[in-house]
């Protein structure tokens, strides 16, 4: 769900929506349950994401072992989202500050969006080593061949 900010009544912001999905998927995805809520707000480049979950869940998956596995999987979760709104829409998000409060079922993901969008570049092959970049030895030897 998305949820616009009281200066903004009438427009859905498209990269805080699909934040807000991919929040949600990872966080099923981590733990198996749906996300009690996920609400996206923004205000001019600043996108917050609020996660909500059950407390209880904590309790339900070999008592406090799953606690702090969840709070390593929320940490991991800002630059998990990034990356993903970049690869859909090349509009880049700058993971900031993360508040999570187990006791009440609540983390807060903030993130500044970026001026330039990326280049979405599909053809382009990002482990091409170039010719030119390649230098051979000054002792005039051939490199030694290498070995499987």
């Amino acid at each position: 769900m998305h949820d616009s900010t009281a200066s903004q009544p009438d427009s859905i912001d498209p990269i805080g929506l699909l934040a807000s999905e991919v929040l949600r998927d990872l966080y099923e995805a981590v733990t198996g349950q749906e996300a009690g809520a996920v609400r996206s707000y923004r205000d001019e480049d600043a996108i917050l994401l609020l996660l909500r979950f059950a407390r209880n869940e904590s309790a339900d998956v070999d008592g406090d072992d799953f606690v702090p596995f969840l709070d390593t999987a929320i940490l991991a979760m800002p630059g998990m989202v990034a990356s993903a709104v970049e690869a859909r829409t090349g509009q880049r998000l700058a993971p900031g500050n993360l508040s999570v409060c187990a006791e009440r079922g609540l983390a807060v993901l903030a993130f500044s969006v970026l001026e330039e969008p990326a280049e979405l570049e599909s053809d382009e092959d990002l482990f091409r080593i170039d010719a030119g970049t390649l230098t051979t030895a000054s002792s005039g030897a051939s490199p030694a061949p290498i070995e499987s």
